[in-house]
């Protein structure tokens, strides 16, 4: 009998597939619920990673335009919709940026966009923050669902003691 065939994760296979990632080094991925209280988790994890790493402000911008994304995933796509739904967040350097992809299941109802928003209105200002924060950013569908991308200066972060 011969052993199953290897099935790759769904990072691994976006990566595979997308010209975005051939200039990036890959620094690490992770997979969370679709679920409300993961908009922290993943913010939390980004953090971590990527304190010492890059600028306090880098990070601090990272971790906002995350926690829209992630959280248009978990309220926008199917990955919230469905039972054990998740949303994968991967980041890498490249070209003196940090790379960040949140990768949802999609939707059949609506696709990324930044939308106008009331002035009166709670939410409807995700991707305008990520428009106007962000280098750069875009949106596409894949195999492996939506995909929402931003990328941040990587600014190396400043020692104690020192100032500009």
């Amino acid at each position: 009998m011969s052993a199953p065939p290897h099935t790759a994760c769904r990072y691994e296979r976006h990566r595979a597939a997308s010209l975005r990632w051939s200039a990036l080094r890959p620094l690490a991925h992770a997979e969370f619920s679709a679920v409300p209280g993961s908009v922290a988790t993943a913010r939390q994890w980004a953090r971590e990673l990527l304190t010492g790493t890059a600028s306090d402000t880098t990070v601090d911008d990272l971790v906002l335009l995350l926690s829209e994304v992630v959280t248009n995933a978990v309220v926008h796509s199917d990955s919230g919709r469905a039972p054990g739904g998740s949303v994968m967040v991967c980041l890498g350097f490249g070209g003196g940026l940090v790379h960040v992809e949140v990768i949802d299941d999609g939707s059949a109802t609506s696709v990324p966009f930044v939308r106008a928003a009331d002035a009166d209105s709670d939410g409807g200002r995700g991707l305008l923050l990520v428009d106007l924060i962000a280098t750069g950013w875009g949106a596409c569908r894949d195999a492996t669902g939506n995909v929402v991308w931003f990328r941040l200066p990587a600014a190396a972060p400043q020692k104690p003691g020192l100032s500009l």
